[in-house]
């Protein structure tokens, strides 16, 4: 039987991972993506604590020309998240990545979004608890519409947050530093 109705499909591929599974699935598909990119890398997540891997692709990306940026949180809803998180900004800096802090309320969004058709959106933070020891599911989108949605809304947020500069990040107080490398 056939339907002559238009039907409009998206890919849709499902990355589950947890403690029961053989392989980190969430954090290889983000890896895998990030290395993928041509253009840019666009990453909202409450927690930053990117395992090496991770934290490899995304450096070597935005220092082969690609425009990664990350919003987090100005202020994070657990202190100890927030030195974690913080301690990660300046290598991130001096990559080239660019930083910016969510200054209207706490950003809870987990999104990843890859050059023109890639976008991931699932419950996994960009850390090594999400890759490792939660039970997380990710859905990776491949749809170019839905790309332009997301990096919209991106760029959007960007108008509520203060990007972190380098110089006055490498200025911050020594006892913040501190609390940082603990």
């Amino acid at each position: 039987e056939s339907n002559s109705e238009n039907v409009n499909s998206t890919a849709i591929q499902i990355a589950a991972s947890g403690p029961d599974t053989d392989w980190a699935n969430i954090m290889e598909a983000m890896f895998c993506a990030i290395n993928t990119a041509a253009e840019r890398v666009y990453i909202t997540t409450p927690y930053f604590m990117p395992n090496d891997s991770i934290m490899t692709a995304l450096t070597t990306a935005a220092r082969s020309g690609i425009d990664v940026r990350v919003i987090l949180p100005y202020n994070s809803d657990s202190w100890a998240a927030q030195y974690a998180s913080d301690s990660y900004i300046e290598h991130c800096l001096e990559s080239g990545i660019r930083i910016f802090r969510y200054t209207k309320g706490f950003v809870h969004a987990k999104t990843m979004i890859m050059d023109e058709s890639m976008s991931i959106v699932g419950t996994a933070n960009l850390d090594y608890r999400s890759f490792s020891l939660n039970f997380e599911v990710n859905a990776l989108i491949y749809d170019e519409a839905i790309n332009k949605k997301m990096s919209a809304i991106f760029l959007n947020d960007l108008n509520d947050c203060d990007e972190v500069d380098l110089e006055r990040w490498q200025n911050r107080g020594l006892l913040r530093k501190l609390k940082e490398s603990f």
